[in-house]
């Protein structure tokens, strides 16, 4: 059993996790959507709907879940470069950290290209055009 203890209002925050891209740009992403309200999201779907929520991005549950899978999917693959392209990214000495953190970078930007022509041609199939 664990002993309940008094939170005050100068205590430290214990979850150090950062927050997620929606909560950390929450007003860029205000002024700037990066989808379009009332159509789903998942790019095989994009059916129009009826939002319930200013930021309900998928028309359903079924899609919701196929686009945290997409999310998972693409993130995996970015994860280790993004994190050794940060390691290297400030490094003044060592050369070949240095190039790893290129090698990284440049990964990163091709995953993201492979991901966005993926949707785009996701897109275009559902309308018929792929």
């Amino acid at each position: 059993m664990s002993i309940l203890q008094d939170i005050t209002a100068n205590a430290v925050a214990r979850d150090l996790t950062p927050e997620d891209f929606r909560t950390y740009a929450h007003p860029e992403i205000e002024r700037s959507p990066y989808w379009e309200r009332g159509v789903c999201f998942l790019p095989e779907c994009s059916r129009r709907f009826e939002p319930s929520r200013d930021w309900q991005m998928y028309c359903c549950t079924e899609c919701e879940r196929a686009g945290t899978n997409e999310l998972r999917k693409w993130g995996h693959r970015m994860a280790l470069s993004a994190l050794v392209w940060r390691m290297g990214k400030y490094e003044a000495e060592n050369e070949a950290l240095r190039d790893l953190a290129r090698a990284a970078r440049r990964h990163v930007t091709h995953v993201q290209s492979s991901w966005f022509e993926d949707r785009k041609a996701r897109a275009a199939a559902a309308r018929g055009q792929g």
